[in-house]
């Protein structure tokens, strides 16, 4: 593994001076070296024998831990999503974000695009599983709509979204930006 390394750090800048400078012959032999660095760091990273750790898992460095599941490589479910409840994030005694919570997929994305859109005291809410990159986000991405990272703990998914500007004391409602239908809205 250090011997991979640091043929990256000596055959990978001078094969690319060699595209750039040398002539046929030396350009020939830039792109076998840096095929070959590919093909080595493909074989070293599992594609080789002794390497039987299953993609979508991690060892435990500690001895004696079993090996504990990560998320995948794999493209997540992109979806829109409905929120099941909402609660509050108050800072300093006065509401400042919501956190969103739906039930989690298998496959849950990491990260999620949010829209709130305030109407005096309701607050509508756009919420689309994965983001750019993540195989199929939010079509029409408003500019005010923010990509936040996606918590899953206990088989439920929460986002924060920050509130901006806060809310005027009283009563706030939270409402499916799609539906229209009411989402709970914890208080505590």
């Amino acid at each position: 593994m250090l011997l991979l390394g640091v043929s990256w750090l000596v055959l990978a800048p001078l094969s690319l001076w060699l595209l750039v400078r040398g002539r046929g012959s030396a350009r020939v032999g830039a792109v076998l070296a840096l095929a070959g660095l590919e093909a080595a760091t493909v074989w070293v990273d599992g594609g080789g024998p002794g390497m039987a750790v299953p993609r979508n898992t991690v060892a435990v460095a500690a001895a004696g831990h079993a090996i504990a599941p990560a998320r995948s490589a794999v493209p997540c479910a992109a979806r829109p999503v409905v929120p099941e409840r909402a609660a509050l994030v108050r800072r300093a005694g006065e509401p400042r974000a919501l956190r969103l919570f739906w039930p989690a997929s298998p496959d849950e994305c990491r990260t999620a695009t949010v829209l709130l859109r305030r109407e005096g005291r309701e607050v509508r809410i756009w919420l689309h599983a994965g983001a750019e990159g993540a195989g199929g986000a939010m079509e029409h991405r408003p500019v005010r709509a923010r990509t936040v990272p996606v918590t899953v703990s206990d088989g439920v998914a929460s986002v924060r979204a920050r509130l901006t500007p806060p809310p005027v004391r009283g009563g706030l409602r939270t409402v499916d930006g799609r539906s229209g239908l009411l989402i709970t809205l914890d208080r505590a």
